[in-house]
């Protein structure tokens, strides 16, 4: 598929690289915005007062199209990037952690399908990238859907992420709060469920991201963490669900407590909830995990 950019008639498409210290990966993050064979866009590489070598590797990048911000203090990521695209000059937006990469088709395959002005999202699947074995595997092997997806979105059955997602910024700032800087892990979904209700979904079936998958991931260190964030969100936005949207949070909320239990080993506390589990088949992952190792459980993707 070869489709040609013109930067008088193409949408400018501001990119969002939100870094503190994020020198180990950087330079490949960047290196891939820099290749994309859509030529119309911008980087605003927000600098969240980072204290390694992310500036000098950014400066590297000899381009009037990378623009550099430094926070004026340091804040939680989703305040960051709600700063960061109040800075852009975009029609649209996207977003690229330092850990991540493009393909250089991404902007190209994209874009255009926001030609459909009912449109505000435009996701894509994604490679997921092993950093130690350099593996990748497809994000989902089935078609990807369009359309209204918060129960997809809900139930963890769509590739919507925050790296596969461009976003029209009308749409952005048509919500009464963009990034929610109440959270420091759940953010991407609240952000997603909610704009879900307001807004139309498109899709690419190619995966033209890498997400690293790596011993720092952020969330799966601070599962207690998550666990908090998800209960005090279904407190304040059980009013804008459906019955069958508010039972797959509570299906979440209960297998996310599940898994603490089983690596903190306790059993008693793990068994109970097991059985009140409705997910037959989760059910019975979750039974199998409760006799493996800690070790093993940390390396499983999903769990």
């Amino acid at each position: 598929m070869a489709l040609a950019s013109n930067l008088n008639n193409e949408p400018l498409v501001s990119i969002i690289v939100n870094c503190f210290n994020g020198e180990k990966y950087l330079e490949e993050c960047l290196i891939s915005l820099k290749n994309q064979t859509y030529k119309n866009w911008e980087v605003i590489f927000w600098d969240n007062h980072s204290t390694d070598n992310s500036k000098k590797i950014f400066d590297k990048f000899n381009d009037k199209r990378f623009k550099y911000y430094l926070s004026p203090k340091h804040v939680f990521l989703y305040e960051a990037r709600d700063l960061a695209v109040k800075a852009s000059q975009g029609d649209f937006i996207a977003f690229c952690d330092v850990d991540d990469f493009w393909s250089q088709e991404r902007l190209e395959y994209q874009v255009p399908l926001f030609k459909n002005k009912d449109t505000s999202i435009v996701y894509c699947n994604q490679w997921l990238f092993n950093d130690k074995t350099k593996k990748k595997t497809k994000l989902k092997k089935d078609l990807l859907t369009k359309g209204n997806l918060c129960s997809s979105i809900i139930g963890k059955k769509s590739a919507v992420t925050i790296l596969t997602a461009i976003i029209r910024k009308s749409a952005y700032f048509n919500l009464k709060v963009g990034f929610n800087k109440d959270y420091q892990i759940i953010g991407d979904f609240d952000f997603f469920v909610r704009i879900s209700k307001k807004c139309l979904f498109d899709c690419v079936q190619k995966p033209l991201v890498f997400y690293r998958l790596h011993e720092n991931n952020f969330t799966k260190k601070n599962r207690e963490l998550e666990l908090k964030e998800l209960e005090n969100w279904y407190k304040d936005i059980k009013s804008l669900l459906t019955k069958e949207e508010l039972d797959l949070i509570n299906e979440i909320i209960l297998y996310r407590k599940i898994t603490i239990f089983i690596l903190k080993r306790q059993l008693i506390n793990s068994t109970k909830h097991i059985f009140k589990f409705p997910n037959n088949f989760k059910k019975l992952k979750l039974l199998i995990a409760l006799v493996l190792p800690r070790f093993i459980l940390e390396k499983v993707k999903n769990f």
